[in-house]
């Protein structure tokens, strides 16, 4: 691939995470569940062919998306999980791959928390007993609990031994899923964290199990893995719910704990279709909030969601409101989409819709994987397209 660098001065960068990890530049592809798993979280060799892909697809890095700590907490029966060596082993040929491409792969470590599916005992584990209204919705005999010192506890060492797993793996890179109202990300907002005790109450208590999951991970991996985090930058509740205002220290105590970047997002599940829905209000929430955060750390800082333009990226990092972008849908829909910009050749990429029924396939039914609309590699089956696009009339 011939590169214009010239033409992306500011994306086509190479960025440092420590001294560990090393990207060519400062795009990546997102951490999108493609729900590519049997029923044990083991991954189906489509799964390989699409990473695969994407680490050819012109982007810096990537992550795998939500693999499930936790074997009780999950979010379909499609998901990936890192749960056992069995697991890191599963993987392994995959960040062989990547190593021999010279390209950061990291895994995403992800407690689904109060967006789970019910465990076997009908439990969902919260900080405060407030889960999802639509996992309630769906199934309104599941209890909400209050996380107990233990169980709080238990959470912590299952990110450590996850992390242990994809050390093993061969991943180069972790990042700790803390937004979008999964477990580590309903602690962190206000709205959802209630407690009374030193694991609720100011931002940086209501941050102590991310700190402490951190502080976990790099023990337990002797400090040998980069890990970043996901960080939930405002949730879309309001003056009630998280936003960047309240992070600032809570980005700071990152950075000291040895964090190597730190990627913002938008939205819960019962906000997602208004950030889908208002591309620009959501790339300027996103702006504005790293902008503000950037003051608070030297560490890189940036945002996924929303940009689907490398032209637009690059002129976002150049401006200084993000240290790099990441793409979800837009390498959903073209694997190469980055590759092909980076080479001039933005005529032949197959654009995301931006309508987000991949995001539907993940709860639907009738869906057997994320699909795409516009991919010919795993396009939407036409039945399920149309039903779809009939809910929207």
């Amino acid at each position: 691939m011939i590169v214009d660098n010239h033409s992306f001065p500011a994306a086509t960068q190479a960025l440092h995470f420590g001294a560990q990890v090393v990207a060519k530049n400062r795009l990546y592809f997102s951490s999108l569940g493609m729900d590519l798993c049997d029923e044990h979280g083991f991954p189906l060799p489509a799964f390989f062919s699409v990473y695969q892909a994407l680490m050819d697809g012109g982007a810096g890095f990537g992550f795998l998306g939500n693999a499930s700590v936790d074997a009780d907490a999950r979010y379909n029966s499609r998901g990936l999980r890192l749960t056992s060596a069995a697991h890191a082993q599963a993987l392994r040929p995959l960040f062989e791959a990547a190593r021999a491409r010279g390209f950061p792969l990291g895994v995403q470590l992800q407690h689904y928390g109060p967006q789970s599916l019910p465990s076997k005992q009908g439990i969902i584990l919260t900080p405060s007993a407030i889960a999802s209204p639509t996992i309630l919705s769906a199934y309104p005999e599941a209890r909400a609990v209050a996380m107990t010192d233990a169980q709080i506890q238990r959470c912590i060492e299952q990110f450590c031994v996850a992390a242990r797993y994809a050390q093993q793996a061969g991943a180069t890179l972790i990042q700790l899923q803390a937004s979008n109202g999964y477990l580590i990300s309903s602690f962190l907002s206000p709205k959802t964290n209630q407690r009374e005790d030193d694991w609720g109450g100011t931002p940086l208590k209501r941050a102590r199990l991310l700190l402490a999951i951190v502080d976990g991970i790099r023990q337990a991996t002797d400090h040998k893995v980069a890990v970043t985090v996901r960080l939930g930058m405002d949730d879309g509740l309001g003056a009630q719910g998280q936003h960047a205002a309240l992070l600032g220290d809570v980005v700071a105590a990152l950075e000291a704990s040895g964090v190597a970047a730190i990627t913002c997002s938008l939205g819960i599940s019962e906000t997602f279709r208004f950030f889908f829905k208002n591309t620009e209000q959501a790339l300027a929430m996103s702006r504005d909030g790293c902008r503000y955060l950037k003051r608070f750390v030297r560490i890189p800082l940036g945002f996924t969601g929303s940009v689907a333009d490398v032209a637009q990226a690059d002129e976002i990092i150049a401006s200084g409101d993000a240290d790099f972008v990441g793409f979800g849908r837009a390498m959903l829909a073209d694997n190469h989409f980055v590759a092909k910009q980076l080479a001039g050749r933005a005529d032949q990429v197959n654009r995301c819709r931006g309508d987000a029924f991949c995001f539907r396939d993940k709860k639907d039914p009738m869906a057997e994987r994320v699909y795409c609309c516009v991919n010919p590699d795993y396009r939407r089956p036409e039945q399920l397209q149309q039903h779809y696009e009939e809910t929207l009339k």
